[in-house]
């Protein structure tokens, strides 16, 4: 796999979130998500936190912190200004230098859910992989049963080029998946 070039670390700031790295110092944060119960993906790394709270620190020092060290990919909190928690996640994968592209990822604790969080942090991570992080595409893959993702994509500015049928096995079965890009000309 082609390798993410030596990008300084990411700070990005949108309207409402901010938009960075996990860090050694975010154990706090990240066990508040952990308490809460709301799940997170990412946390998924992070084994059996009540027992072996140390988990939560090797996971942001260490696990967390893989792809960047792999220079495949990028793992980023969206961080709310107004509350100063961990609203979601959203991270670059499958980078591509040749073809300088990558897919985006992202997904919005529950609580933080029906804001707005989504959409503005996929606008501020594709603008910045379009200029700054210097890809020329990016792209995502969303089930086209999730009409609340379709709709994040289309008003970030996302183009629907088509639909993979039957290729994402949920626990409800198989599920067409749409895919959609944005380009740097188009920003």
């Amino acid at each position: 796999m082609a390798q993410l070039p030596d990008f300084p670390e990411v700070r990005i700031s949108a309207q409402r979130l901010d938009i960075r790295e996990f860090g050694p110092g975010d154990a706090s944060l990240v066990r508040e998500v952990l308490d809460s119960g709301e799940w997170l993906p990412l946390s998924t790394a992070i084994l059996d936190v009540d027992e072996h709270p140390a988990d939560v620190d090797w996971w942001l020092a260490d696990a967390v912190q893989e792809p960047r060290r792999e220079r495949t990919g990028l793992n980023l909190m969206m961080l709310a200004r107004d509350d100063s928690r961990i609203a979601g996640w959203i991270y670059l994968t499958d980078l591509d230098r040749y073809a300088r592209s990558a897919e985006i990822g992202y997904g919005v604790r529950p609580g933080a859910q029906g804001r707005g969080f989504a959409t503005e942090a996929l606008t501020a991570l594709a603008r910045w992989a379009l200029t700054a992080g210097g890809l020329q595409r990016v792209w995502l893959h969303v089930n086209t049963d999730n009409l609340a993702s379709l709709r994040v994509a289309h008003k970030a500015g996302f183009t629907r080029e088509g639909t993979l049928r039957r290729a994402s096995l949920e626990e409800d079965g198989l599920h067409d998946v749409a895919v959609l890009a944005l380009l740097d000309d188009e920003i």
